[in-house]
């Protein structure tokens, strides 16, 4: 499976790379802020088609498929997301990837993230470790939050996102006010396998889906990274919210949270 994974997912970023060169047509979902491009939905499709025919017994679950799962009782899922950042694509900015988790009897097995752009490759195995272009990642190993790199993704309810808003936004400004520190956000969740990859030192958020968070929590995991909700308990799927960081700073994360 991961070796299709692997093949699959290059295959539908570089389709998608296609679109996002040519431009592309944007429609509203549930808000201004959701949005969807025919790219997404091609993408979507191709994805879709690929996984049944090599699997027909597996489930399949798209962000833009509006059939819902595919065989909903299989043991065996695959969730992806198949443009991970679609305002940043829609938009002409380059932050944008590909992501596909397999999960089995809701343990994810597997992850892939693949960012067309840079050509990077994310891959993960569950107890097998996390990988960018058959490179292992290890997290960072930063031990206290003084200039740090933080990726911090706070955001309003709107729609379906956006749960335990005035918690997190609480902890981001008194974070911030602290210490000395960075902040990027790239308007994807794609971007937390830099976090995997030690680029940067630390995340939390507020926003996201399944097919948001099972292909990258898996990602940060096997990169030695700690992954809960900001009560301290692992994540788990259907959970909005989200704190990550190496085992001496996530303590130090959520006691902001505790507050």
């Amino acid at each position: 499976m991961r070796a299709f994974l692997e093949q699959i997912i290059v295959e539908a970023g570089e389709m998608a790379l296609k679109y996002y060169k040519a431009g592309v047509t944007v429609t509203i979902k549930s808000h201004e802020t959701d949005i969807v491009t025919e790219a997404d939905k091609a993408v979507s499709e191709f994805l879709i088609e690929k996984i049944t025919k090599q699997f027909p017994d597996h489930g399949v679950l798209s962000e833009e498929s509006t059939d819902g799962v595919i065989h909903p009782q299989a043991s065996i899922q695959w969730i992806m997301d198949p443009i991970d950042g679609t305002r940043n694509f829609a938009s002409g900015l380059p932050s944008w990837a590909t992501m596909i988790a397999i999960v089995e009897n809701g343990v994810p097995l597997h992850a892939g993230v693949y960012f067309p752009m840079t050509k990077e490759l994310f891959i993960a195995t569950k107890g097998e470790g996390a990988w960018c272009d058959g490179v292992q990642m290890r997290c960072s190993q930063k031990q206290t939050l003084q200039y740090t790199l933080g990726k911090m993704f706070v955001t309003e309810p709107t729609g379906v996102y956006g749960t335990y808003y005035p918690m997190y936004k609480q902890a981001f400004h008194t974070i911030i006010s602290d210490y000395a520190l960075k902040i990027r956000e790239f308007g994807c969740s794609a971007a937390l396998c830099y976090v995997a990859k030690g680029a940067i030192d630390f995340a939390f958020g507020n926003s996201g889906l399944d097919w948001d968070y099972l292909p990258t929590f898996l990602i940060c995991q096997e990169a030695g990274l700690i992954v809960t909700n900001c009560e301290g308990n692992p994540w788990e799927s259907g959970r909005q919210d989200y704190v990550i960081a190496n085992s001496i700073l996530h303590p130090q994360l959520l006691s902001y949270f505790k507050q």
